[in-house]
């Protein structure tokens, strides 16, 4: 069995007009920009797209946007952040006239749940589809996954292919490889800072946020260590780092938006958060701009 997803999968912001509706149209462009620089597989409505901010029938249509501009054998998984069995099987049902090819659950917000109660609710989800599925471990989430319970849900559901990993946890993340056949089983990293080192030990790609506004130097990461050229890789990577690091001193989204500028792409606006959540201090734009600029001299 190959791998479902391989390579770069870009985690899609959500662009929104001043008045906070939905910016359909740059939503569209932004697809189109990163399939002009080779992205081929993209994730939709995860929480760097505020998906927590989203109606249901919101999420549809972000889903719906990104998908149309899949022509060419693009590939889209679909996030499935929910806080009950209810509430998931409602959003399914939503998509299941668009089409799309994976779905990735995370656990229920909020508060803790116990390893069975978690195997149930996902178990539900998983059940209540035929796509294939993906399991997400999302640190802001208050329960993770752990390595024997996504191990019993692989075995326990042929339609689970894989596991989005943004634990930033390397022994846990040494424990799922353990358990779990990564040669048929797909590993995505869900950290930005750390796809070079997890495919090197056998991942096969990664869903990444930093691929909004920089996708072929994401990409370059992804496609060097798949390539076995694991020195290149680290170096992608410590560009990709270098410029997560500046970008990480803004509040959640805001310098991924201004980043936008500095590789041509459409911009993405606004968020339904307060606005000083898209605020870029003057001193951190500069420090972006030398950053990515002294990279690209040194090409």
């Amino acid at each position: 069995m190959s791998h479902f997803f391989e390579g770069l999968v870009t985690e899609m912001i959500t662009p929104f007009h001043d008045d906070g509706a939905i910016d359909f149209k740059t939503l569209a462009e932004l697809v189109d920009f990163q399939i002009q620089n080779g992205v081929k597989h993209f994730f939709v409505n995860g929480l760097g797209g505020e998906s927590h901010e989203l109606t249901l029938e919101e999420r549809r249509d972000v889903l719906k946007t990104v998908s149309s501009r899949c022509q060419n054998g693009e590939k889209t998984m679909a996030c499935v952040f929910v806080s009950t069995v209810q509430e998931g099987k409602q959003l399914i049902d939503l998509y299941s006239d668009i089409h799309y090819d994976a779905l990735c659950f995370t656990a229920p917000p909020l508060f803790p749940y116990t390893e069975e109660s978690l195997y149930i609710f996902t178990s539900e989800l998983v059940k209540y589809t035929s796509k294939p599925c993906y399991i997400y471990n999302c640190v802001q989430m208050a329960t993770l996954y752990s390595p024997d319970l996504l191990a019993k849900l692989a075995r326990d559901h042929n339609n689970l292919r894989g596991y989005k990993n943004a634990t930033r946890d390397i022994v846990h993340y040494m424990q799922c490889l353990m358990r779990i056949d990564h040669t048929t089983f797909d590993f995505l990293d869900g950290c930005d800072a750390t796809i070079a080192p997890t495919m090197m030990m056998g991942g096969c790609g990664c869903v990444s946020f930093m691929g909004v506004p920089f996708p072929k130097e994401t990409k370059a990461i992804c496609d060097y260590a798949l390539a076995g050229d694991y020195e290149k890789a680290k170096e992608a990577q410590f560009k990709i780092l270098e410029l997560r690091n500046i970008l990480k001193k803004s509040p959640f989204n805001a310098a991924y938006m201004f980043a936008q500028e500095l590789t041509g792409g459409p911009l993405a606006k606004n968020t339904r958060m307060p606005p000083e959540m898209t605020r870029v201090s003057d001193e951190v734009k500069q420090e972006l701009i030398a950053a990515y600029s002294r990279q690209q001299s040194s090409k």
